[in-house]
């Protein structure tokens, strides 16, 4: 795991457990439910290959965070100038079920499993997410990559 998202994680969690009671259960458990539909639903774009669609699930702020393995960027005017002028998408993206974990009212971590196939090239690893609920939609606010191998 990412160490800025280990610490993150950490932290946050720790605040959140000082929460407790049936209201913050409830609001955990629909922050939870309610992440998991976003989480689809970026796969989802990505199957079809829907840069706008895709580019919907992210932050539009300075503030976010994309992470791989040799480099760390901020902020969505790049990132979405960069996908919009790419027709660079995996041929085959199978994503495992995400595993979730509430940090507080609105922010949910997420990470799951991947295999990707481009171009011949298989890759597989972990993708990692933390969400932040944004009025009524939720919008990924860091996102990380970290192949486990390149499997030629």
């Amino acid at each position: 795991m990412n160490v800025l998202l280990a610490v993150l994680l950490a932290t946050v969690t720790t605040l959140a457990s000082a929460c407790a009671g049936p209201a913050v259960e409830s609001i955990r458990q629909r922050d939870l439910e309610e992440a998991q539909l976003a989480f689809r639903g970026n796969v989802a774009a990505i199957h079809r290959r829907d840069a706008e669609d895709y580019l919907s699930h992210y932050l539009d702020s300075p503030d976010l965070v994309i992470a791989a393995a040799d480099s760390l960027r901020r902020g969505f005017a790049a990132f979405a100038t960069a996908r919009r002028a790419s027709s660079d998408w995996p041929d085959t993206l199978v994503a495992g079920e995400p595993t979730l974990v509430w940090l507080a009212p609105g922010v949910v971590y997420g990470a799951y499993p991947y295999t990707v196939v481009q171009d011949g090239d298989t890759a597989s690893g972990w993708s990692e997410r933390v969400l932040l609920k944004t009025g009524a939609a939720w919008k990924v606010a860091v996102t990380s990559r970290i192949d486990r191998c390149k499997c030629d």
